[in-house]
């Protein structure tokens, strides 16, 4: 875990060098923004050229479009794939200031439009939401406790599930939070819900290039997880579960992605799969939590574990996972020539699937739009709620 600093873009400066010095090419040959634009500026490459001539004002930051800020959804298939990283070195001790990545550059970038006030309107809005409510759909307090009372969770336990600030505000990830909790219900697992109490964990403000808010946030969570005693987190999304993981100081708290937690409750015969689902199903990896944090095993092992369910794969899958388009500002910002989803979404009409299987709320949000805009006979399902229909 690094110590998450505030850093200006000149201290990146030789991390830009780096990048832009490497003629290998391994950054932009898998980057989903330059697939869907093919446009080497959406790259990391492209954005650390950008990035260096704003540092030797050759480019006013007015002068570099919203999108080209704004695309890069930060699923670190630059920073996985790339040869500068690869050193072991690297890989078990580098930090945000010491690899090379496409996400980091773009969080740069998009931290001097906060400074400058040129941010987007409606991502402006929707930090303003982070910054007065904690999420980014200005939900309230009082309709997060009357969710978790309505839920019957209580609130005095050591062990909580951290549904993160899309819920209750977005329905289908409020459903998927839903399935899961009914999930952890049947197999005994004592766990609490801290409601209201229940802060944005930071990553979206983060991504966003709002470090301030972000650090503000780290601050407020850590707090309430000590004054609430908590020792164990359950997390619903990858995004949330990298933040503490990767961002927050060390709290002695041990922190799980759902998906890895089920898989233990499985193995040790604490959930008994009495149904059956016969469908096809593909699992899309979340960037954040294959690539990211190497988590692959743990959600085919769940599927694998329900009776009749013929799992596939797409081509694209584990560390090539193609990205869904909602990270970074991509949930709520999608430059014109970028639809990840949709491309994503043709993915698995190409293996004729009948479920597209997510573990991450943002994910699921993605692709079922994708399968409104494209009308196709799929439906997009996060393995909680599969799992659900089985027991």
């Amino acid at each position: 875990m690094e110590t998450y600093n505030l850093f200006s873009l000149n201290d990146y400066e030789p991390i830009l060098w780096t990048c832009v010095n490497c003629y290998c090419g391994l950054c932009v040959e898998g980057c989903p923004a330059y697939f869907e634009t093919r446009k080497e500026s959406f790259s990391a490459r492209g954005l650390s050229q950008i990035a260096l001539e704003l540092l030797r004002n050759g480019l006013k930051l007015q002068d570099i479009p919203d999108d080209v800020i704004y695309g890069c959804t930060e699923c670190r298939w630059c920073e996985w794939n790339c040869s500068q990283n690869t050193p072991l070195k690297i890989k078990r001790e580098g930090t945000r200031r010491t690899k090379v990545s496409g996400a980091t550059m773009a969080e740069l970038l998009r931290s001097a439009k906060v400074e400058e006030g040129l941010i987007p309107p409606v991502l402006r809005d929707i930090l303003e939401n982070l910054t007065k409510f904690g999420n980014p759909y200005g939900g309230t307090v009082e309709a997060k406790d009357r969710w978790v009372k309505d839920m019957d969770v209580e609130n005095e336990k050591d062990t909580i599930l951290y549904v993160g600030s899309m819920v209750p505000y977005e329905e289908r990830a409020t459903k998927m939070a839903e399935a899961l909790i009914n999930v952890l219900k049947k197999a005994g697992v004592e766990f609490g819900m801290l409601g209201g109490k229940e802060g944005d964990s930071g990553a979206l403000a983060r991504m966003l290039g709002e470090e301030g808010l972000f650090l503000t946030m780290v601050e407020e969570n850590t707090k309430t997880f000590k004054e609430n005693n908590i020792r164990e987190v359950i997390c619903l999304s990858p995004h949330d579960y990298d933040a503490f993981i990767s961002y927050y100081p060390n709290l002695d708290i041990q922190f799980h992605h759902y998906t890895t937690f089920i898989s233990e409750l499985l193995k040790t015969g604490k959930i008994k799969i009495t149904g059956k689902f016969n469908k096809n199903v593909i699992y899309h990896d979340p960037c954040y939590l294959g690539r990211r944090h190497e988590i692959y095993n743990a959600p085919r092992d769940i599927l694998k574990s329900i009776p009749e369910l013929e799992l596939r794969e797409f081509k694209k899958s584990k560390e090539f996972s193609f990205c869904c388009g909602g990270g970074g500002p991509g949930l709520f910002y999608q430059p014109e020539d970028i639809r990840m989803n949709l491309t994503r979404l043709d993915q698995a009409k190409e293996k004729e699937a009948e479920i597209v299987a997510v573990a991450c709320p943002v994910c699921l949000n993605m692709l079922d739009d994708a399968v409104k805009t494209r009308n196709y006979e799929i439906a997009v399902m996060d393995i909680a709620e599969i799992l659900e229909r089985a027991l």
